[in-house]
This record gives structure tokens, C-alpha cells and sequence, in this order.
């Protein structure tokens, strides 16, 4: 029989293994594995290049790999992505190629009816402007 502090420090590491990061779930399965030569940044969140949209308070993502669509969470460096946005000049509603280093979660959905996944941006990195997501 494991004696209590062997049991306390395992917990622990298999906390610390299996929780790094703000990834969990079977989403991130699908877009990492989706294409298993994404790079992943140090902190462990995923380089993704989508089409960032906006209307009103709410972004949404649309990864171009897995064409998957998530709302944009307001915290990380979503204020970053937003004004860069902003400062593109397309059309609001309309879709703008973006990099971003980010995971997804779970969240509480904003109906409050249950949770959906959303991104959450570590990193801004750059726009595209005039370009799309490869087909």
C-alpha cells in the first residue's frame, strides 16, 4: 500500500502532465491531430492561422485547417486581435486572415444554456489582409 505523501506527490504529477495549458477536450484532439505538424508554441498553446470575424463585443475564429468555428474569449491577447482588426479597415462581419498562438477551452456558453468550446488568444502575431484560408 502507497503511503499517503507517494499518493499526494503522484496526483501531482499526473496533474501537472495531463494539465498543462488551457487545452482540454476532445476539440483540441481534433484540430491538433488535424495536422500533426502544427508547431506548438513553448507555453504548449497551438499557432493557428483562421479567418477572425467580428461583430459587435463578439469575435469568432475559423481555424483553416479544421475549418472548426469558436468564439473569441476576452482575455489573453484578444485586445491585440481586436484593434487589429479594427485597424484593417475590412468590413465588420467580414472575415480577416489572422495568426494567433492560443488554446481552447470549455466556457460557459453565452445563452448560459451548457458550455461551448471557445479560443483563447496567448499571442496575437500578425494579419493577412487580402489573403485566404487555403482550400
Amino acid at each position: 500500500m502507497k503511503r499517503p505523501t507517494e499518493i499526494v506527490l503522484l496526483t501531482l504529477l499526473a496533474l501537472v502532465l495531463g494539465l498543462t495549458g488551457c487545452k482540454k477536450g476532445k476539440e483540441v484532439e481534433t484540430a491538433a491531430d488535424a495536422e500533426p505538424g502544427r508547431p506548438l508554441s513553448p507555453s504548449g498553446t497551438m499557432s493557428l492561422t483562421g479567418n477572425y470575424s467580428q461583430v459587435g463585443a463578439i469575435g469568432t475564429f475559423q481555424d483553416c485547417t479544421t475549418r472548426e468555428q469558436w468564439r473569441v474569449a476576452h482575455e489573453g491577447d484578444n485586445e491585440a486581435l481586436e484593434k487589429a482588426y479594427l485597424d484593417s479597415n475590412v468590413p465588420l462581419g467580414s472575415p480577416l486572415l489572422v495568426i494567433v498562438e492560443g488554446g481552447i477551452d470549455l466556457r460557459p456558453s453565452l445563452d448560459e444554456r451548457g458550455q461551448e468550446t471557445v479560443l483563447i488568444v496567448a499571442r496575437f502575431v500578425a494579419t493577412r489582409p487580402g489573403e485566404a484560408c487555403p482550400h
